[in-house]
């Protein structure tokens, strides 16, 4: 049996890792949007891609189960901008469209 196993299955740094990498697949898919209206899921999904591949890609411990792995992280990653994202189009939406508000930086990425 190895003995390197985890004792946990999240910690501090495991979190705040996930996070960053969630908070710039939202931004960049929402940024791209805004400058060149490229479609956000599309744009979210290839973000989460290149930042898992990339992470695999500079990793000192390299096996071959890791880029497998990679894919899976990758729509962890896309899942999780996808609720982060979801979550801010529906607490910025306008209560009604009476009101001239300016467009949120967050909009669903389910819209046509």
């Amino acid at each position: 049996m190895p003995t390197n196993l985890p004792d946990q299955l999240f910690t501090s740094i495991n979190i705040v890792s996930v996070g960053i990498a969630t908070l710039a697949v939202n931004v960049v898919a929402n940024a791209l949007y805004k400058l060149v209206k490229l479609p956000q899921k599309w744009t979210a999904f290839t973000t989460a891609l290149i930042i898992a591949y990339l992470i695999v890609a500079i990793s000192s411990n390299q096996h071959w189960y890791n880029w497998i792995l990679a894919f899976f992280n990758a729509c962890l990653l896309f899942c999780s901008a996808l609720g982060l994202n979801e979550t801010g189009a529906a607490a910025f939406t306008p209560p009604g469209k009476a009101f001239v508000r300016p467009e949120s930086f967050f909009s669903s990425w389910f819209k046509d």
